[in-house]
């Protein structure tokens, strides 16, 4: 089995690890920000954890009724640019914790005022070093190269986050969240088998919208980075608006639709 493979069915263990270990943190964390009064939230992110990112700004502005923006790290690192983020929460996302520019955003971000967490995989990694609160996964050691059991555990601590800021109305019940991802993996037999009718495709396009969104994304660039698949990735509500003039017979699209 490959290293991928072994990690995709550590995720369960993973995420219910994660939660019983950061909960009272994020708890603690929660009521503190609320006091802080913040009216914007900004995530940094790159790769999957970008696409992590991307699932935080639904979720955060969903539960929260807080606007979320998903950071352009060339403002802070090329540009130079000094933004007033007096009342911003500014969170980075970094499976090794040592993504260059992530880490000068979340230095600048502070320098400009806002408060500033980092999720990782690694308590001792520079972001560690740099941020005003740190939210660490407990899945181990990523060895793959593609993430899997880091990319979930990301989601699962925007989960946290989220029922930590979220208005009461607004709450979020994640504990089944290890218990869905278990049974998502009984899945598997199945996969294996319809998968065999793709084993020779080299183009597709995968669509999702909302929540789905960032796994419509996730799942492109899983196709591109370890099947060499060229993977394009749409809103199902952009998509209708161009792309789909492309599908014929025989076009694989893979659709995100829970």
């Amino acid at each position: 089995m490959s290293l991928m493979l072994q990690e995709i069915a550590e995720q369960p263990a993973a995420l219910e690890k994660t939660s019983a270990e950061e909960r009272t943190k994020i708890e603690r964390l929660g009521r503190s920000l609320k006091g802080r009064e913040i009216d914007l939230i900004v995530l940094v992110a790159r790769g999957s954890s970008d696409n992590a990112a991307l699932f935080g700004r639904y979720l955060l502005e969903i539960t929260t009724g807080i606007p979320v923006s998903l950071s352009a790290p060339s403002v802070h690192t090329l540009y130079h640019a000094k933004l007033n983020l007096k009342r911003a929460l500014v969170v980075g996302v970094s499976q090794s914790g040592e993504g260059e520019d992530i880490n000068r955003v979340l230095e600048n971000a502070r320098e400009c005022g806002a408060f500033t967490i980092g999720i990782t995989n690694e308590p001792a990694s520079s972001m560690v070093k740099l941020v005003d609160e740190t939210l660490l996964m407990h899945g181990g050691r990523e060895r793959s190269v593609a993430a899997t059991k880091t990319f979930t555990g990301q989601i699962m601590l925007f989960y946290l986050l989220a029922a930590a800021l979220a208005k009461d109305s607004n709450a979020i019940d994640y504990q089944q969240i290890p218990d869905l991802a278990a049974r998502a993996l009984e899945q598997t037999p199945a996969i294996v088998e319809l998968v065999q009718r793709y084993v020779f495709m080299e183009n597709c396009v995968v669509v999702g919208r909302g929540l789905a969104y960032a796994n419509a994304y996730e799942f492109a660039l899983k196709l591109m980075e370890t099947c060499y698949v060229v993977a394009e990735r749409f809103s199902s509500a952009d998509f209708l608006h161009g792309p789909v003039a492309m599908i014929e017979r025989h076009f694989p699209v893979i659709l995100f639709a829970p």
